[in-house]
């Protein structure tokens, strides 16, 4: 197979470029392989291996199975960090614990880590004999609340997604359901506990989080139409004002 060099722009230093060429690869497509890291850097399956091991072992790539890498955790906390740059993180601190206070479950906003939920900041409330505990960090497996959030809105979100990807799972994992609605409720049985969540909008308009009430599932509603629902929204447009009156001021 004949190989080709991309043309690397005057001024860049070759590793950042090719680094950089290997994550929009993996944005566009979700994961990325030895092969198509090879493909995309016209380089030999050596070169690319160096590639993406360094960058696995940097905390820009993990592995999502033996042959395929994903986002890494490095670039969910880059992805919070910007978030923070945006004001969303610090906007939702004061609102979160509010919620938590009205509703005595744990609240979280969570952020897309560009195939993954990820929890960004916890306000944990303590208040019940029973409550959940869950750290900031973690990736969130699919068909949980506030990934079924980031997926449902996807073509109205502040982040990259397959629409290909997305579409064939909206009926699967019950989207349409959460786009009608507005809310996601997930419950898990095994674990016993039930998740809430609804889109957090930039001042664009844009989802760019999603926030959620955890709870013992006897004790957190099931239906759309809950005061713990009704709390969220509230809190979820509380932020959505604060960072339209933050863009207007910097407009100024």
């Amino acid at each position: 197979m004949t190989t080709h060099t991309p043309e690397i722009p005057s001024g860049d230093l070759q590793v950042v470029a090719r680094v950089v060429q290997l994550l929009r690869l993996l944005g566009e497509a979700g994961t990325i392989d030895l092969v198509s890291a090879a493909q995309e850097l016209g380089v030999g399956k050596s070169t690319a291996h160096r590639y993406l091991a360094s960058m696995e072992n940097h905390g820009l790539l993990q592995r999502r199975d033996r042959n395929r890498y994903e986002f890494g955790p490095l670039l969910a906390e880059l992805g919070t960090m910007a978030l923070s740059r945006l004001g969303v993180v610090n906007v939702a601190r004061p609102i979160m614990e509010q919620i938590s206070l009205r509703v005595r479950h744990t609240v979280v906003l969570t952020i897309w880590n560009g195939r993954q939920a990820v929890v960004a900041q916890v306000h944990e409330d303590s208040s019940r004999t029973a409550h959940v505990s869950i750290r900031a960090g973690s990736t969130l497996r699919r068909g949980t609340a506030q990934d079924c959030v980031f997926r449902a809105f996807h073509d109205q979100s502040f982040y990259h997604f397959r629409k290909e990807a997305v579409d064939l799972a909206l009926e699967a994992d019950g989207l349409e359901e959460v786009r009608r609605t507005g809310v996601a409720i997930r419950s898990s049985a095994s674990e016993g506990v039930r998740a809430v969540a609804v889109p957090v909008r930039d001042a664009a308009d844009r989802v760019v989080a999603a926030i959620a009430v955890l709870g013992v599932t006897q004790l957190v509603p099931e239906e759309d139409d809950s005061d713990v629902v009704m709390t969220l929204r509230e809190g979820a447009q509380a932020i959505n004002q604060a960072l339209r009156a933050s863009f207007e001021r910097a407009g100024e």
